[in-house]
């Protein structure tokens, strides 16, 4: 069931909201199709603002009081001041930066660049690129993992008919350290204490690994574009982009249920 939905200011054009991150009470959206980010209001569940950052933004994350967004049509991150409410600079990176993951413990933020495959790591002590990780094919989403020891890469192979990987490098030295083949286009990535789960987008399935020997314990299959997942008390909740819903799967009982949602469900977050 749904409880309440926000509307933003469509303006005169669609926004097309395509990924979401919390800070305390308020949430940001990156708005591709409109150049934008809308700040929302938690508490009222009300847009206070919408505010043009750059071309195309995909992703976002906050880092203490700056918030950093992958534009992916100008090529760069956009380093957006919450106190100053302004843009204050612009980080150059790789061809088409897609999705954006921060680790606080070491200074770094990693952008997964879709069509140079590669990772670019940002050191926002000085907010430049330091360094490039090769990966495989478009790579579709950056994660770190829950122990902070851990980056998780999506690398989706998307165009070709043949099954994507996740790749895993260690945070100490950004080297590849196994690469798991999973379903076709991985777009998502979730951990928790025993296994990692994938969101397989163009086989409509998900993926679990077991982190204690890195292998496919289980493929589930639900249909539709599997496009995000969450978990909440043995709870999997994966978007269906192609279809509008939200799946909700008991993993000990393997029960589904479905809740009806928009079109082109993107992101989804836990608060």
């Amino acid at each position: 069931m749904i409880n309440e939905e926000v509307f933003l200011e469509l303006g005169e054009r669609p926004l097309g909201p395509s990924s979401i991150c919390l800070e305390k009470d308020i949430a940001y959206t990156t708005n591709s199709y409109s150049n934008s980010i809308s700040i929302i209001n938690l508490n009222i569940l009300k847009e206070e603002s919408s505010i043009y950052v750059g071309a195309h933004p995909n992703d976002l994350v906050n880092y203490d009081n700056y918030l950093y967004i992958s534009c992916s049509e100008s090529n760069t991150i956009v380093l957006y001041d919450l106190k100053e409410r302004k843009v204050v600079l612009d980080i150059g990176v790789n061809n088409w930066p897609n999705n954006i993951e921060k680790c606080r413990e070491k200074g770094l933020i990693f952008v997964s660049n879709f069509q140079s495959n590669n990772v670019s790591v940002i050191d926002v002590n000085t907010n430049k690129v330091i360094k490039n990780i090769k990966t495989l094919e478009y790579p579709t989403k950056v994660k770190v993992s829950n122990d902070r020891t851990l980056l998780y890469v999506c690398e989706s192979y998307i165009g070709d008919d043949k099954d994507g990987y996740i790749e895993i490098f260690k945070l100490s030295n950004l080297e590849s350290v196994y690469k798991i083949k999973v379903g076709k286009v991985p777009m998502d990535i979730l951990e928790d204490n025993k296994n990692i789960y994938i969101c397989n987008f163009a086989d409509g399935s998900i993926s679990i690994i077991d982190k204690k020997n890195y292998k496919i314990q289980r493929k589930v299959t639900l249909g539709g574009m599997p496009k995000s997942i969450i978990i909440y008390r043995e709870i999997a909740f994966v978007s269906d982009y192609l279809r509008g819903r939200i799946m909700c799967i008991d993993l000990n009982k393997n029960e589904i249920k479905v809740i009806t949602v928009g079109k082109e469900p993107n992101a989804m977050t836990l608060y």
